[in-house]
């Protein structure tokens, strides 16, 4: 039932009840005084008796009752209108977001209940996708860090190379030093303001020749796995292989492949191949277990590229090595 129509039902009840309990009120106290008071009370009338002024006392006592039936009513809903107040203001604070009110009725009240649960609902919501934006802003700058880190740490050896070579150009090499460790401080401390997670990002593909960009990664990892003995060997049994992709972040993806073999693998030799239109990265390191939820960023950083990029990834491990399975899986 409607609050207005309720009401006005109240009213009409209000208005007829108080009438027709005086008049019952008056019959039964009559009828009650007639049978057996008045023969005792010497044939006094009704209204000299004491029985007149009992029966107003009855009557004052039922119009106090009577208001206080109604009131029950009215408390009801102001204590369903206090409840709604108190869960929409919870809702506008920075506390946890209430749970979700139980709908008792069917009237105005009832549906208000229903729109603050929505409104709950759409907040709830609202809160877990935006922690979610947040893990993911997070997560992408740690792959950002960790994507800059990774040719400072190639430029830093190289730079320690040259130091026996050029020893006159100490001076040039100690400022390109600072230079690369102000960057990597930059990059730990950089927040990011607005980013959006890799499968958001628009990415311009073309045509890439892996073979060569293949080559070109061997030769500025070479230095490196030279300097901790480790074989860096590459087979081009296809030839020529070109992939629609993008130049830049196939570099993204095949750098971090080299990162994670030299910081993790325990290899000494490192063997590329391109056979059957696949790009295989295979070691003879010690393996890990590829089940395990605890990977490692570079391991999850590859994953992603690959996915945004449409290649097929496999990746295998083992005790004698891991192997690393790169393939064109749609054309874009």
């Amino acid at each position: 039932m409607k609050l207005k129509k309720k009401y006005q039902l109240l009213l009409f009840i209000a208005v007829i009840s108080v009438p027709f309990i005086l008049l019952l009120i008056s019959i039964l106290m009559s009828l009650i005084y007639d049978l057996a008071f008045k023969s005792k009370n010497s044939d006094i009338p009704f209204h000299e008796s004491f029985a007149y002024p009992t029966m107003l006392g009855v009557f004052i006592l039922s119009l106090f009752l009577l208001a206080f039936l109604f009131s029950k009513s009215i408390n009801s809903l102001l204590n369903k209108i206090n409840i709604l107040n108190e869960t929409i203001r919870n809702l506008a604070s920075d506390e946890e977001i209430p749970n979700k009110l139980e709908v008792k009725s069917d009237d105005e009240i009832g549906k208000l209940t229903k729109a603050v649960n929505l409104l709950i609902e759409r907040t709830t919501y609202r809160e877990l996708e935006l922690k979610q934006q947040e893990e993911l802003k997070k997560e992408l700058l740690n792959k950002l860090r960790h994507d800059i880190n990774t040719p400072l740490t190639a430029i830093r050896l190289q730079l320690f190379y040259l130091e026996d070579q050029y020893t006159n150009q100490v001076p040039l090499l100690q400022s390109l030093y600072q230079q690369i460790d102000y960057i990597s401080e930059l990059t730990n401390e950089y927040k990011i303001q607005s980013t959006d997670a890799l499968d958001n990002s628009y990415i311009l593909n073309d045509e890439v020749n892996v073979h060569d960009l293949l080559k070109m990664m061997v030769r500025k990892w070479g230095y490196l796995y030279n300097m901790h003995g480790i074989e860096l060997i590459y087979h081009s049994l296809n030839g020529e292989l070109e992939w629609i992709s993008n130049d830049l972040w196939l570099q993204r993806l095949f750098d971090n492949v080299f990162q994670n073999v030299l910081n993790h693998s325990r290899a000494d030799k490192l063997v590329i191949t391109i056979e059957n239109n696949v790009v295989s990265i295979k070691d003879n390191g010690i393996g890990f277990d590829i089940d395990s939820k605890s990977k490692g960023l570079g391991l999850k950083i590859i994953e992603d590229i690959a996915k945004t990029l449409h290649i097929k990834y496999n990746l295998e491990s083992n005790e004698s090595g891991t192997l690393f399975s790169f393939t064109v899986e749609k054309k874009i």
